[in-house]
């Protein structure tokens, strides 16, 4: 054997031996994981406050990552979440952009992860970044949440309506504790287009939960709930529906986000982008309220219940069924009642494939849902509340749209019953149960079965 054969022999056994080496002690030698192990807490400075995370890393991997505590501007720090996710796929911050229209809690964010310890004991400096839009992505890129609170709730009801700035309607209501006038259960505010807005999809469309939101968040970076959602938070974390004028206030510069100026009240915190419905009819609105509330009060009783829609094997489907009733406590009969299935705020919760792209909307006020039953969902709803403010019992609905099987397509089209009609009656059950309880409602008949 010649000199170069026994040294190429030589290197292959070297190297074979090592491998060997390299896994027998792999349980003490294996090279060490990008961070240390363990639940780490770690935050860093947003644009409004400090935002704290959470992260349990494993084998040097993070696994989990989520919010502790902050106090950015809410609707915008829901923007910047999203990051969360990015950082968890990514094992890290590293190549993460900032989300549009929220760079500052973008940077809080993922300045925090880089705190985690490392296992090699560097701490790297962190660089801010700028946003940058990820092309082909055609998700939607805001993010807001319209899911209700689940369970029964119940108090005093207020609801005040009107017309401002070229014809839109805004709609407050307000919902306090009957034991407690100044604790504030429920607010929540809607817009209806005006009847001559210029697109004529959104001419008399309610706001909330419509595709209006996405059309919005698409050429201004913001959605108009997303406001919304941000004075509801504080009205009922603070237990506050009245907001005392800015001295201050300049007109000029009501499109200008960053500007301390540009708003009519002190003490909101709004996305600039919707604050004319704010200030011109969500806070005008709930001031009357407050008067009422103070000087009236009601003689109207507000009941809801929300419960997340299973399946067959206990499983959210992506909808959540909603009922609300409103009771007039003098004659004990229904002044109001509104149901409606909403769909989840991602995409990917909603098992039903051809019912995604309705995310973070309702099937009432969506403008394109197609109901299965051949009408409309809200035609079918609106009988319903025409129903019971007529007197009509909560149970006894086969008069109503699509409750059953009808007609001739070829010669005056047809219904089908609607599964949404037994989820309703579900809610009914427990809603009318409570109210009985209460003491608030008329006893209502139940059809007779067959």
């Amino acid at each position: 054997m010649t000199t170069h054969k026994r040294f190429k022999q030589s290197l292959i056994f070297t190297a074979i031996t090592l491998a060997s080496l390299t896994t027998v002690g792999c349980a003490t030698q294996v090279a060490p994981g990008k961070y240390v192990d363990g639940v780490h807490q770690v935050q860093a400075k947003g644009k409004k406050s400090q935002i704290v995370l959470e992260v349990k890393v494993e084998q040097g991997n993070i696994v989990d990552i989520k919010t502790q505590s902050h106090n950015e501007t809410e609707s915008l720090f829901l923007n910047a979440e999203r990051l969360l996710a990015k950082v968890l796929k990514n094992n890290g911050h590293e190549g993460i952009d900032a989300v549009s229209g929220a760079t500052y809690s973008s940077n809080g964010i993922l300045k925090a992860v880089n705190k985690l310890p490392r296992a090699n004991g560097i701490q790297p400096e962190y660089v801010a970044v700028g946003s940058k839009e990820a092309s082909g992505d055609d998700d939607f890129k805001l993010k807001w949440s319209i899911q209700p609170q689940l369970g029964l709730i119940s108090g005093d009801y207020y609801y005040e309506e009107a017309r401002f700035r070229q014809g839109h309607k805004g709609s407050m209501t307000v919902v306090t504790n009957s034991a407690n006038k100044d604790d504030v259960i429920l607010a929540e505010f809607n817009e209806s287009g005006r009847p001559n807005y210029y697109t004529r999809l959104y001419q008399d469309v309610p706001k909330r939960m419509s595709e209006y939101n996405f059309t919005m968040g698409k050429k201004k970076g913001t959605a108009w709930v997303q406001s919304a959602l941000t004075m509801e938070k504080l009205m009922m974390e603070k237990d506050q529906l009245i907001f005392e004028p800015n001295p201050n206030h300049d007109p000029k510069l009501a499109n200008k986000l960053k500007e301390p100026n540009r708003l009519r009240y002190l003490g909101i915190d709004i996305v600039a982008g919707a604050s004319n419905s704010i200030q011109q009819s969500m806070i005008p609105l709930t001031a009357k309220i407050y008067d009422q509330i103070q000087t009236e009060g009601t003689h109207y009783k507000f009941y809801q219940h929300a419960e997340k829609v299973l399946d067959s094997k206990g499983k959210w489907t992506g909808i959540t069924g909603m009922l609300r009733v409103v009771v007039d406590t003098d004659t004990k009969q229904i002044a109001k009642a509104q149901f409606d299935e909403i769909f989840a705020d991602e995409k990917t919760q909603i098992a039903d494939a051809s019912m995604k792209k309705y995310y973070r909307q309702s099937k009432y006020d969506s403008i394109n849902y197609v109901e299965p039953a051949r009408i409309g969902f809200n035609v079918m709803f609106d009988a319903l509340n025409e129903h019971l403010k007529a007197g009509g019992s909560l149970f006894d609905i086969n008069d109503l749209p699509a409750t059953g099987d009808s007609g001739s397509y070829a010669a005056t089209g047809f219904t089908k019953r609607s599964s949404s009609w037994d989820l309703y009656l579900k809610h009914a059950d427990i809603l009318y149960k409570q109210m009985r309880a209460d003491g608030v409602i008329v006893e209502h008949k139940r059809p007779a079965t067959k």
